[in-house]
Parts: C-alpha cells; structure tokens; sequence
C-alpha cells in the first residue's frame, strides 16, 4: 500500500484562519497533516509534540506572511526543517501569502516558493507536488519521419525513407506520378523542414522527380524498391512469378487487366513487378497510354526471361 505523504504545517498565531484552511484541505485531499490545532491537546508537552511532527514528516510547509516572517517560534521551526531538508529526509516548501519573495531570506530565496491568493485559496498545484504528480504532459509519437526509419531499416536517411513511405503509402496504382506532392505539403506530411525534405527528396535521386518543387513524383523504380517495406509483397518476388508464367505458360495473359485478374492482383501490386522487369530489359514491354490505372498495356518474354528465371532456379 502507498504510505500517505506528511506534512508539518508550520504557521504564526495571527495566521491560524489561513493555516486551518490549508490544513482542512490537505487532509481531505490524502495528505497527512499536522496542524499544532489537531495534534497538541491540553497537558501536551508542546516542545515534545512538534518534535513529533517535525520527527517523520515527508513535506515541511511553512506558511510565509507579513507577520509570520519574523515570528522567533515560525523561525526556530524553520530551521529544524531545513536541518531535516539537508538530511534528505524532507521536502522543505515555503509558501507565501501576501510575502513578496524578495523579502525572503537568500536561503529561503533559492527554493520555488508557491504563492497563496489570501481571498481565493487554491491548492491544487501544491497536493499535486506534494503527491508527486508530475506537471510534465504525456510523452507524444515521435515525429513521422523518425518513426518511419525505425520501421524499415532502409539504406538511405530518416527522412528520404520517410518520403518513400509516404509515397508506397498513398500512391493508389503504384506507377509513376502517383501520388504527386508540393514541396510545402510534402514537408508539412512528414513534419519537417521545407530544406530537409527537399534534401530528402534530393538523396532519392532517380527514384524521384522533383520538378521545380511544384510536383514531386515517385517513378516506377520508387515502388521496385521499397514496396517490401510496407506492402503485404515483394516487386521482385512477384516479377519472378509473371517471369515463370511467361516462360513456362503458353497461354499465360500479356494484357495488364486480363493478367491481373489472372493473378487476382490490383494494378497498385502489378505495376511495380512488371517495372522491374521492364528496368531490367527482362521482358519486352509497350508502356500504356491510357491513362488508367495500368503502367503497361503489353508484355512479351525474351530469352533475358528464361535467363533471369533460371537464374532464380
């Protein structure tokens, strides 16, 4: 079970209606509190009974105001709790009322000292201190591009994956043009600078065109080579599989559309298999005009075909 915080709550006489009002709202917030009201009774050594507070207390508050400042017996407490903050066994937290800080002591100075609005009393901040509630906020994702690189080990930087994904991710037919970004949307997308993303876009090299910053566009090759990543297939694994089709099926479809339907492939899955062997002169091939969702309208094998299957045999 967590042990309840406690706090000696140290006050002048001429305070007490303040100090009650701290002391009430601490304990009903789970912190332990003395307050000299509550814990020292009639016949009660009062020496022996602060001893006792200050004895195992885990927060020593001392109510700093105008009239409290100077009082000898607020003092003498004082330093018994900065004896006990020295130990390390205490927090010492001063907290003003109506006390500029400039009035302080140069050790009381050197401490974060809270300050009360006598006619709006809100403790908030301090129980959350006191219960070591941290004021930080929740950790967030790291930025896109990061997060991008820490999913696909690629040879090229943070961010020129970052862009290669995004491109994979969003393109809808996986062929050249497709999608097509502004530079400044681009680097808004990935959460970086305009000059790293165009730096990015830079170190892609072929596998990008960029013109004028108006239009930058994967080419077929972008997709050969990063598809593996973030798609459920491999552009060349499925190349080798239209290769043995070709080779070993007479009757195996040439037609993009009938092909894919053949594969029961999309044309976002197909395009980029038959780019790496159209790249690599594997096949011969007539690249579509259509404007449809297909990069070539016709394939052929070669004897480069039987070669780079057998190659992979």
């Amino acid at each position: 079970m967590t042990i309840a915080p406690k706090v000696f709550l140290s006050f002048a006489f001429e305070d007490m209606a303040l100090a009650g009002k701290i002391a009430n709202t601490l304990q009903e917030n789970g912190i332990d509190t003395w307050w000299a009201e509550w814990c020292i009774s009639a016949g009660d050594s009062i020496r022996q009974r602060i001893d006792e507070g200050l004895g195992d207390c885990t927060h020593f508050v001392v109510l700093l105001t105008p009239k409290s400042i100077g009082k000898s017996w607020v003092n003498a407490e004082i330093d018994a709790g900065l004896i006990r903050k020295l130990g390390e066994s205490t927090r010492f937290i001063p907290l003003r009322c109506g006390l500029p800080a400039s009035d302080l002591s140069p050790l009381l100075r050197g401490m974060l000292s809270p300050e009360l609005d006598p006619t709006n009393v809100n403790l908030s901040q301090l129980i959350g201190d006191i219960h070591g509630v941290s004021r930080k906020p929740p950790l967030g994702q790291a930025p896109k591009v990061l997060r991008a690189a820490e999913a696909a080990p690629t040879e090229f930087s943070a961010s020129a994956t970052a862009v290669a994904r995004l491109f994979v991710q969003s393109s809808k037919n996986g062929k050249h043009h497709d999608p097509s970004y502004e530079l400044a949307r681009l680097a808004t997308e990935l959460q970086l600078s305009e000059e790293d993303t165009k730096d990015a876009v830079f170190e892609l090299g072929p596998l990008v065109n960029n013109y004028r910053d108006k239009h930058i566009t994967p080419e077929d090759a972008l997709f050969v080579a990063f598809d593996r990543f973030w798609m459920p297939w491999d552009a060349e694994t499925d190349a080798l599989q239209v290769a043995v089709g070709l080779i070993n099926d007479p009757d195996f479809p040439k037609e993009q559309d009938k092909l894919a339907e053949h594969l029961g492939w999309s044309a976002r899955r197909l395009n980029p298999a038959i780019a790496y062997l159209a790249d690599r002169a594997l096949i011969l091939f007539r690249k579509s005009t259509s404007g449809g969702p297909w990069r070539f309208s016709f394939i052929m094998k070669t004897d480069e075909t039987r070669r780079f299957v057998k190659s992979r045999s």
